[in-house]
Protein backbone atom coordinates (compact mmCIF):
# COMPACT_ATOMS: atom_id res chain seq x y z
CA UNK A 1 0.00 0.00 0.00
CA UNK A 2 2.81 2.38 0.85
CA UNK A 3 4.43 1.75 -2.50
CA UNK A 4 1.26 2.74 -4.33
CA UNK A 5 0.90 5.94 -2.30
CA UNK A 6 4.44 7.06 -3.10
CA UNK A 7 4.04 6.73 -6.89
CA UNK A 8 2.52 9.07 -9.44
CA UNK A 9 -1.32 8.79 -9.14
CA UNK A 10 -1.74 8.37 -12.91
CA UNK A 11 0.94 5.70 -13.00
CA UNK A 12 -0.77 3.87 -10.14
CA UNK A 13 -4.10 3.85 -12.01
CA UNK A 14 -2.45 2.63 -15.23
CA UNK A 15 -0.72 -0.22 -13.39
CA UNK A 16 -3.95 -1.29 -11.70
CA UNK A 17 -5.90 -1.15 -14.97
CA UNK A 18 -3.23 -3.13 -16.80
CA UNK A 19 -3.23 -5.81 -14.11
CA UNK A 20 -7.01 -6.03 -13.93
CA UNK A 21 -7.57 -6.19 -17.70
CA UNK A 22 -4.82 -8.77 -18.20
CA UNK A 23 -6.41 -11.03 -15.61
CA UNK A 24 -9.79 -10.46 -17.20
CA UNK A 25 -8.63 -11.12 -20.76
CA UNK A 26 -6.65 -14.27 -19.99
CA UNK A 27 -9.25 -15.75 -17.62
CA UNK A 28 -10.47 -19.18 -18.69
CA UNK A 29 -14.10 -18.12 -18.89
CA UNK A 30 -14.86 -17.93 -22.60
CA UNK A 31 -18.63 -18.20 -22.72
CA UNK A 32 -20.51 -20.34 -25.21
CA UNK A 33 -22.56 -18.15 -27.52
CA UNK A 34 -25.34 -19.28 -29.82
CA UNK A 35 -25.68 -22.75 -31.38
CA UNK A 36 -28.63 -23.50 -29.11
CA UNK A 37 -29.91 -26.29 -31.37
CA UNK A 38 -26.59 -28.17 -31.36
CA UNK A 39 -26.14 -27.59 -27.64
CA UNK A 40 -29.59 -28.98 -26.86
CA UNK A 41 -28.90 -31.99 -29.08
CA UNK A 42 -25.71 -32.88 -27.19
CA UNK A 43 -27.37 -32.24 -23.85
CA UNK A 44 -30.21 -34.56 -24.86
CA UNK A 45 -27.72 -37.32 -25.75
CA UNK A 46 -25.98 -37.02 -22.40
CA UNK A 47 -29.27 -36.86 -20.52
CA UNK A 48 -30.61 -39.99 -22.20
CA UNK A 49 -27.36 -41.79 -21.42
CA UNK A 50 -27.41 -40.85 -17.74
CA UNK A 51 -31.15 -40.94 -17.05
CA UNK A 52 -32.40 -43.74 -19.32
CA UNK A 53 -29.29 -45.91 -19.66
CA UNK A 54 -29.02 -45.48 -23.44
CA UNK A 55 -25.75 -45.62 -25.39
CA UNK A 56 -24.86 -43.18 -28.15
CA UNK A 57 -21.95 -41.95 -30.26
CA UNK A 58 -21.56 -38.70 -32.15
CA UNK A 59 -19.02 -36.43 -33.82
CA UNK A 60 -18.90 -32.67 -33.34
CA UNK A 61 -17.11 -30.97 -36.23
CA UNK A 62 -16.16 -27.35 -36.80
CA UNK A 63 -13.16 -25.07 -37.30
CA UNK A 64 -10.97 -23.99 -34.41
CA UNK A 65 -12.47 -21.22 -32.32
CA UNK A 66 -16.08 -22.05 -33.19
CA UNK A 67 -16.98 -23.02 -29.61
CA UNK A 68 -16.74 -26.83 -29.58
CA UNK A 69 -14.66 -27.12 -26.42
CA UNK A 70 -16.64 -24.55 -24.42
CA UNK A 71 -19.32 -27.20 -23.79
CA UNK A 72 -18.04 -28.37 -20.41
CA UNK A 73 -19.07 -31.22 -18.14
CA UNK A 74 -18.73 -31.66 -14.40
CA UNK A 75 -16.55 -34.38 -12.89
CA UNK A 76 -18.47 -37.66 -13.11
CA UNK A 77 -16.80 -39.11 -10.01
CA UNK A 78 -17.76 -36.21 -7.76
CA UNK A 79 -15.40 -35.65 -4.83
CA UNK A 80 -13.58 -38.91 -5.39
CA UNK A 81 -9.82 -38.43 -5.77
CA UNK A 82 -7.55 -40.98 -7.44
CA UNK A 83 -3.89 -41.05 -6.49
CA UNK A 84 -2.66 -42.82 -9.62
CA UNK A 85 -3.76 -43.46 -13.16
CA UNK A 86 -4.07 -47.17 -12.32
CA UNK A 87 -6.72 -46.42 -9.68
CA UNK A 88 -8.63 -44.24 -12.13
CA UNK A 89 -8.45 -46.96 -14.79
CA UNK A 90 -9.57 -49.61 -12.31
CA UNK A 91 -12.60 -47.47 -11.44
CA UNK A 92 -13.52 -47.07 -15.11
CA UNK A 93 -13.13 -50.78 -15.80
CA UNK A 94 -15.30 -51.67 -12.82
CA UNK A 95 -18.01 -49.40 -14.22
CA UNK A 96 -17.77 -50.96 -17.67
CA UNK A 97 -17.78 -54.51 -16.34
CA UNK A 98 -20.98 -54.03 -14.37
CA UNK A 99 -22.95 -55.28 -17.37
CA UNK A 100 -26.69 -54.77 -17.31
CA UNK A 101 -26.71 -54.06 -13.58
CA UNK A 102 -28.90 -51.04 -12.88
CA UNK A 103 -26.33 -49.84 -10.34
CA UNK A 104 -23.64 -49.38 -12.98
CA UNK A 105 -22.37 -45.91 -13.82
CA UNK A 106 -23.11 -44.14 -17.07
CA UNK A 107 -19.90 -43.21 -18.90
CA UNK A 108 -19.40 -40.07 -20.98
CA UNK A 109 -16.27 -40.02 -23.16
CA UNK A 110 -15.27 -36.76 -24.86
CA UNK A 111 -12.37 -37.24 -27.27
CA UNK A 112 -10.74 -33.91 -28.10
CA UNK A 113 -8.72 -33.81 -31.34
CA UNK A 114 -10.58 -36.92 -32.48
CA UNK A 115 -8.60 -37.07 -35.74
CA UNK A 116 -5.42 -37.81 -33.76
CA UNK A 117 -6.96 -41.15 -32.74
CA UNK A 118 -7.28 -42.15 -36.40
CA UNK A 119 -3.68 -42.12 -37.60
CA UNK A 120 -2.67 -45.68 -36.77
CA UNK A 121 -4.29 -49.07 -36.39
CA UNK A 122 -3.47 -49.29 -32.70
CA UNK A 123 -5.44 -46.20 -31.71
CA UNK A 124 -8.29 -47.19 -34.01
CA UNK A 125 -8.59 -50.33 -31.92
CA UNK A 126 -9.43 -48.03 -29.01
CA UNK A 127 -12.12 -46.31 -31.08
CA UNK A 128 -13.49 -49.66 -32.20
CA UNK A 129 -13.78 -50.90 -28.62
CA UNK A 130 -15.49 -47.71 -27.44
CA UNK A 131 -17.99 -47.67 -30.30
CA UNK A 132 -18.56 -51.41 -29.91
CA UNK A 133 -19.57 -50.96 -26.26
CA UNK A 134 -22.24 -48.47 -27.34
CA UNK A 135 -23.86 -51.34 -29.31
CA UNK A 136 -23.64 -53.88 -26.50
CA UNK A 137 -25.70 -54.41 -23.36
CA UNK A 138 -22.93 -53.33 -21.05
CA UNK A 139 -22.86 -50.12 -19.04
CA UNK A 140 -24.52 -47.15 -20.80
CA UNK A 141 -21.96 -45.02 -22.59
CA UNK A 142 -21.89 -41.93 -24.79
CA UNK A 143 -18.81 -41.26 -26.94
CA UNK A 144 -18.48 -37.75 -28.37
CA UNK A 145 -15.60 -36.95 -30.71
CA UNK A 146 -14.51 -33.33 -31.21
CA UNK A 147 -12.43 -32.38 -34.24
CA UNK A 148 -11.80 -29.58 -36.70
CA UNK A 149 -11.29 -31.93 -39.66
CA UNK A 150 -14.39 -32.31 -41.79
CA UNK A 151 -12.90 -35.33 -43.59
CA UNK A 152 -12.34 -37.32 -40.41
CA UNK A 153 -14.67 -40.11 -41.56
CA UNK A 154 -12.26 -40.91 -44.38
CA UNK A 155 -9.58 -41.69 -41.77
CA UNK A 156 -11.66 -44.35 -40.00
CA UNK A 157 -11.32 -48.04 -40.74
CA UNK A 158 -14.34 -49.94 -42.05
CA UNK A 159 -14.76 -51.87 -38.81
CA UNK A 160 -14.82 -48.59 -36.84
CA UNK A 161 -17.34 -47.04 -39.22
CA UNK A 162 -19.59 -50.07 -38.78
CA UNK A 163 -19.82 -49.41 -35.04
CA UNK A 164 -20.26 -45.64 -35.31
CA UNK A 165 -23.79 -44.19 -35.31
CA UNK A 166 -22.89 -41.63 -38.04
CA UNK A 167 -24.43 -38.82 -36.02
CA UNK A 168 -22.69 -35.56 -37.00
CA UNK A 169 -23.05 -32.13 -35.42
CA UNK A 170 -21.54 -29.23 -37.37
CA UNK A 171 -20.63 -26.03 -35.54
CA UNK A 172 -19.51 -23.08 -37.63
CA UNK A 173 -18.68 -19.60 -36.33
CA UNK A 174 -21.45 -17.00 -36.62
CA UNK A 175 -23.86 -19.60 -37.98
CA UNK A 176 -26.34 -18.74 -35.22
CA UNK A 177 -26.37 -15.05 -36.20
CA UNK A 178 -26.14 -14.99 -39.98
CA UNK A 179 -27.76 -11.54 -40.14
CA UNK A 180 -24.91 -9.97 -38.18
CA UNK A 181 -21.34 -9.75 -39.46
CA UNK A 182 -18.65 -11.35 -37.22
CA UNK A 183 -16.79 -8.05 -36.74
CA UNK A 184 -19.74 -6.71 -34.76
CA UNK A 185 -19.56 -9.74 -32.48
CA UNK A 186 -15.87 -8.98 -31.93
CA UNK A 187 -16.80 -5.38 -31.16
CA UNK A 188 -19.12 -6.55 -28.38
CA UNK A 189 -16.38 -8.82 -27.01
CA UNK A 190 -13.91 -5.92 -27.07
CA UNK A 191 -16.25 -3.66 -25.09
CA UNK A 192 -16.99 -6.46 -22.66
CA UNK A 193 -13.34 -7.33 -22.00
CA UNK A 194 -11.90 -3.81 -21.91
CA UNK A 195 -14.62 -2.17 -19.82
CA UNK A 196 -13.84 -1.79 -16.15
CA UNK A 197 -16.45 -2.96 -13.61
CA UNK A 198 -18.78 -0.44 -12.08
CA UNK A 199 -17.71 0.45 -8.60
CA UNK A 200 -19.78 1.50 -5.69
CA UNK A 201 -18.78 3.58 -2.70
CA UNK A 202 -19.52 1.88 0.55
CA UNK A 203 -19.44 3.76 3.82
CA UNK A 204 -18.66 1.98 7.01
CA UNK A 205 -21.37 2.09 9.59
CA UNK A 206 -19.46 2.85 12.75
CA UNK A 207 -20.74 3.53 16.19
CA UNK A 208 -18.03 6.11 16.75
CA UNK A 209 -18.25 9.56 15.15
CA UNK A 210 -14.47 9.60 14.80
CA UNK A 211 -14.53 6.70 12.35
CA UNK A 212 -17.05 8.14 9.88
CA UNK A 213 -14.71 7.79 6.91
CA UNK A 214 -15.73 6.32 3.58
CA UNK A 215 -14.27 2.97 2.76
CA UNK A 216 -12.33 2.37 -0.47
CA UNK A 217 -14.51 1.51 -3.41
CA UNK A 218 -15.64 -2.05 -3.92
CA UNK A 219 -15.50 -3.85 -7.25
CA UNK A 220 -18.93 -4.89 -8.45
CA UNK A 221 -18.48 -8.60 -9.07
CA UNK A 222 -21.98 -8.91 -10.54
CA UNK A 223 -20.83 -7.38 -13.81
CA UNK A 224 -20.82 -9.87 -16.66
CA UNK A 225 -17.40 -11.39 -17.33
CA UNK A 226 -15.83 -9.61 -14.34
CA UNK A 227 -13.16 -11.32 -12.29
CA UNK A 228 -14.40 -13.94 -9.83
CA UNK A 229 -14.51 -12.87 -6.16
CA UNK A 230 -11.74 -15.30 -5.15
CA UNK A 231 -9.37 -13.62 -7.62
CA UNK A 232 -10.36 -10.14 -6.46
CA UNK A 233 -9.63 -11.21 -2.88
CA UNK A 234 -6.01 -11.94 -3.85
CA UNK A 235 -5.53 -8.42 -5.24
CA UNK A 236 -6.67 -5.87 -2.63
CA UNK A 237 -4.92 -3.12 -4.62
CA UNK A 238 -7.90 -3.05 -6.99
CA UNK A 239 -9.80 -1.23 -4.25
CA UNK A 240 -7.66 1.83 -5.04
CA UNK A 241 -9.01 2.29 -8.56
CA UNK A 242 -10.20 5.87 -8.98
CA UNK A 243 -13.95 6.11 -9.75
CA UNK A 244 -13.47 9.14 -12.00
CA UNK A 245 -10.73 7.42 -13.98
CA UNK A 246 -12.90 4.30 -14.40
CA UNK A 247 -15.76 6.45 -15.69
CA UNK A 248 -13.46 8.18 -18.21
CA UNK A 249 -12.00 4.82 -19.26
CA UNK A 250 -15.38 3.21 -19.92
CA UNK A 251 -16.55 6.28 -21.85
CA UNK A 252 -13.39 6.08 -23.98
CA UNK A 253 -13.96 2.37 -24.73
CA UNK A 254 -17.61 3.03 -25.63
CA UNK A 255 -16.64 5.90 -27.91
CA UNK A 256 -13.89 3.85 -29.57
CA UNK A 257 -16.40 1.08 -30.29
CA UNK A 258 -18.43 3.52 -32.40
CA UNK A 259 -15.44 4.44 -34.56
CA UNK A 260 -15.80 3.05 -38.09
CA UNK A 261 -12.02 2.51 -38.20
CA UNK A 262 -12.39 -0.07 -35.43
CA UNK A 263 -14.94 -2.00 -37.49
CA UNK A 264 -12.51 -1.98 -40.43
CA UNK A 265 -9.74 -3.40 -38.22
CA UNK A 266 -11.98 -6.14 -36.83
CA UNK A 267 -13.24 -7.01 -40.32
CA UNK A 268 -9.64 -7.51 -41.44
CA UNK A 269 -9.08 -9.83 -38.47
CA UNK A 270 -12.23 -11.82 -39.27
CA UNK A 271 -10.96 -12.56 -42.77
CA UNK A 272 -7.98 -14.24 -41.10
CA UNK A 273 -9.53 -15.95 -38.08
CA UNK A 274 -12.67 -15.95 -35.93
CA UNK A 275 -10.89 -17.65 -33.03
CA UNK A 276 -11.72 -15.71 -29.87
CA UNK A 277 -8.48 -16.81 -28.19
CA UNK A 278 -6.44 -15.11 -30.94
CA UNK A 279 -8.51 -11.96 -30.43
CA UNK A 280 -7.84 -12.12 -26.69
CA UNK A 281 -4.10 -12.39 -27.34
CA UNK A 282 -4.32 -9.24 -29.46
CA UNK A 283 -6.14 -7.38 -26.69
CA UNK A 284 -3.58 -8.61 -24.15
CA UNK A 285 -0.75 -7.15 -26.21
CA UNK A 286 -2.73 -3.94 -26.63
CA UNK A 287 -3.30 -3.55 -22.88
CA UNK A 288 0.38 -4.26 -22.16
CA UNK A 289 1.33 -1.08 -24.03
CA UNK A 290 -0.62 1.23 -21.70
CA UNK A 291 1.61 3.80 -20.01
CA UNK A 292 1.55 7.33 -18.62
CA UNK A 293 2.43 8.65 -22.08
CA UNK A 294 -0.49 6.75 -23.67
CA UNK A 295 -3.02 6.03 -20.89
CA UNK A 296 -5.83 5.17 -23.32
CA UNK A 297 -6.18 2.62 -26.10
CA UNK A 298 -6.05 3.96 -29.62
CA UNK A 299 -7.53 2.38 -32.73
CA UNK A 300 -4.24 2.84 -34.59
CA UNK A 301 -2.44 0.68 -32.01
CA UNK A 302 -5.05 -2.05 -32.41
CA UNK A 303 -4.75 -1.83 -36.19
CA UNK A 304 -0.95 -2.21 -36.01
CA UNK A 305 -1.20 -5.34 -33.85
CA UNK A 306 -3.86 -6.88 -36.12
CA UNK A 307 -1.75 -6.14 -39.20
CA UNK A 308 1.17 -7.91 -37.56
CA UNK A 309 -1.03 -10.88 -36.65
CA UNK A 310 -2.71 -11.37 -40.02
CA UNK A 311 0.40 -10.68 -42.08
CA UNK A 312 0.78 -13.22 -44.92
CA UNK A 313 4.29 -14.12 -43.76
CA UNK A 314 3.08 -15.90 -40.59
CA UNK A 315 4.30 -19.19 -42.10
CA UNK A 316 7.69 -17.59 -42.66
CA UNK A 317 7.85 -16.59 -39.00
CA UNK A 318 6.94 -20.13 -38.03
CA UNK A 319 9.81 -21.49 -40.12
CA UNK A 320 12.18 -18.93 -38.62
CA UNK A 321 11.24 -20.13 -35.14
CA UNK A 322 12.53 -23.63 -35.90
CA UNK A 323 15.83 -24.97 -34.64
CA UNK A 324 18.75 -25.42 -37.02
CA UNK A 325 18.15 -29.17 -37.07
CA UNK A 326 14.44 -28.81 -37.88
CA UNK A 327 15.12 -26.30 -40.66
CA UNK A 328 17.76 -28.65 -42.08
CA UNK A 329 15.19 -31.45 -42.23
CA UNK A 330 12.81 -29.14 -44.08
CA UNK A 331 15.55 -28.30 -46.60
CA UNK A 332 16.44 -31.98 -47.01
CA UNK A 333 12.79 -32.84 -47.64
CA UNK A 334 12.43 -29.96 -50.11
CA UNK A 335 15.44 -31.17 -52.12
CA UNK A 336 14.21 -34.76 -52.04
CA UNK A 337 10.76 -33.83 -53.32
CA UNK A 338 12.36 -31.81 -56.13
CA UNK A 339 14.36 -34.86 -57.19
CA UNK A 340 11.35 -37.20 -57.08
CA UNK A 341 8.97 -34.76 -58.81
CA UNK A 342 6.95 -33.89 -55.72
CA UNK A 343 6.53 -37.44 -54.42
CA UNK A 344 6.10 -37.74 -50.63
CA UNK A 345 8.99 -38.87 -48.45
CA UNK A 346 9.34 -40.81 -45.21
CA UNK A 347 11.67 -40.17 -42.29
CA UNK A 348 14.34 -42.59 -43.50
CA UNK A 349 14.59 -40.81 -46.85
CA UNK A 350 14.87 -37.41 -45.19
CA UNK A 351 17.41 -38.76 -42.69
CA UNK A 352 19.53 -40.14 -45.54
CA UNK A 353 19.70 -36.76 -47.26
CA UNK A 354 20.45 -34.91 -44.01
CA UNK A 355 23.16 -37.42 -43.01
CA UNK A 356 24.76 -37.09 -46.44
CA UNK A 357 24.90 -33.32 -46.02
CA UNK A 358 26.20 -33.54 -42.42
CA UNK A 359 28.99 -35.94 -43.42
CA UNK A 360 30.15 -33.60 -46.18
CA UNK A 361 30.48 -30.68 -43.74
CA UNK A 362 32.91 -31.18 -40.89
CA UNK A 363 31.53 -28.16 -39.01
CA UNK A 364 28.06 -29.71 -38.73
CA UNK A 365 27.43 -31.17 -35.31
CA UNK A 366 26.60 -34.87 -35.13
CA UNK A 367 23.06 -35.44 -33.88
CA UNK A 368 21.78 -38.81 -32.57
CA UNK A 369 19.04 -40.51 -34.55
CA UNK A 370 16.37 -40.30 -31.77
CA UNK A 371 16.88 -36.53 -31.59
CA UNK A 372 16.43 -36.22 -35.36
CA UNK A 373 13.27 -38.34 -35.20
CA UNK A 374 11.89 -36.13 -32.44
CA UNK A 375 12.60 -33.02 -34.53
CA UNK A 376 10.82 -34.66 -37.49
CA UNK A 377 7.77 -35.39 -35.32
CA UNK A 378 7.79 -31.77 -34.13
CA UNK A 379 7.54 -30.62 -37.74
CA UNK A 380 4.42 -32.76 -38.07
CA UNK A 381 2.92 -31.23 -34.90
CA UNK A 382 3.48 -27.76 -36.35
CA UNK A 383 1.81 -28.95 -39.59
CA UNK A 384 4.87 -27.97 -41.62
CA UNK A 385 4.79 -31.51 -42.97
CA UNK A 386 1.56 -33.47 -43.36
CA UNK A 387 1.02 -37.24 -43.53
CA UNK A 388 -0.27 -38.73 -46.75
CA UNK A 389 -3.66 -40.43 -46.26
CA UNK A 390 -2.79 -43.52 -48.27
CA UNK A 391 -0.03 -44.46 -45.82
CA UNK A 392 -2.47 -46.01 -43.34
CA UNK A 393 -5.25 -46.93 -45.74
CA UNK A 394 -2.97 -49.37 -47.62
CA UNK A 395 -2.78 -51.52 -44.52
CA UNK A 396 -6.34 -51.14 -43.31
CA UNK A 397 -7.33 -54.44 -44.83
CA UNK A 398 -4.92 -56.40 -42.63
CA UNK A 399 -5.07 -56.64 -38.87
CA UNK A 400 -1.64 -58.15 -38.26
CA UNK A 401 0.84 -56.04 -36.36
CA UNK A 402 3.66 -56.96 -38.73
CA UNK A 403 1.89 -55.39 -41.69
CA UNK A 404 1.25 -52.06 -40.02
CA UNK A 405 3.58 -49.39 -41.29
CA UNK A 406 6.12 -48.04 -38.79
CA UNK A 407 6.28 -44.32 -38.13
CA UNK A 408 9.75 -44.07 -39.72
CA UNK A 409 8.27 -45.25 -43.03
CA UNK A 410 5.07 -43.22 -43.14
CA UNK A 411 4.95 -40.86 -46.09
CA UNK A 412 4.82 -37.10 -45.58
CA UNK A 413 4.66 -34.08 -47.83
CA UNK A 414 5.62 -30.46 -47.27
CA UNK A 415 2.68 -28.26 -46.29
CA UNK A 416 4.47 -24.94 -46.88
CA UNK A 417 5.32 -23.49 -50.30
CA UNK A 418 8.92 -23.21 -51.47
CA UNK A 419 8.67 -19.40 -51.52
CA UNK A 420 8.06 -19.32 -47.76
CA UNK A 421 11.01 -21.62 -47.13
CA UNK A 422 13.21 -19.38 -49.28
CA UNK A 423 12.14 -16.24 -47.40
CA UNK A 424 12.69 -17.95 -44.05
CA UNK A 425 16.21 -19.06 -44.97
CA UNK A 426 17.05 -15.62 -46.36
CA UNK A 427 16.08 -13.83 -43.13
CA UNK A 428 16.98 -16.57 -40.65
CA UNK A 429 19.12 -15.19 -37.82
CA UNK A 430 22.46 -16.89 -37.11
CA UNK A 431 21.97 -19.47 -39.86
CA UNK A 432 25.23 -21.37 -40.52
CA UNK A 433 26.83 -20.51 -43.84
CA UNK A 434 27.01 -24.12 -45.03
CA UNK A 435 23.24 -24.58 -44.58
CA UNK A 436 22.55 -21.38 -46.51
CA UNK A 437 24.91 -22.57 -49.25
CA UNK A 438 23.26 -26.02 -49.24
CA UNK A 439 19.82 -24.48 -49.74
CA UNK A 440 20.73 -21.94 -52.43
CA UNK A 441 23.08 -23.90 -54.64
CA UNK A 442 22.45 -27.51 -55.48
CA UNK A 443 20.71 -30.62 -54.30
CA UNK A 444 23.16 -32.86 -52.43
Amino acid sequence: MCGLASENPLEVQIKLIRKYLKLKIMADNISFRGHSQERNHIYDLFKRTVSHGESHSALMLGPRGSGKTTMQLENAVGDRVFGTFAENLAFLLSCLQSGADRRCKSMLFILEEFDMFCHSGRTQTLLYNLFDITHSEQAPMCVLGVTNRLDVMELLEKRVKSRFSHRHLFIFPNEHDSQRAPQYKYKDVLVQLLSLPVQKTVKKKSRSRRNTVSDDMEIDAALENSLPPHILARYPDFDHLNPDFILDWNQHITGMAEDYKLIDCLEKLCYYSVNEQIFRNILFELVSKLSCDSPYIDVSDLSAIIDKTVAPEHRVKLLQSLSILELSLVIAMKHGMEIFDGQPMNFEMVLHRYTKFANSNSSTQTVPRPVILKAFEHLQELEIIMPVKTTDSIYNGSETTANRVQKEYKLYTLAVPNEDISDAVKNFKALPTEINHWFNNSVV
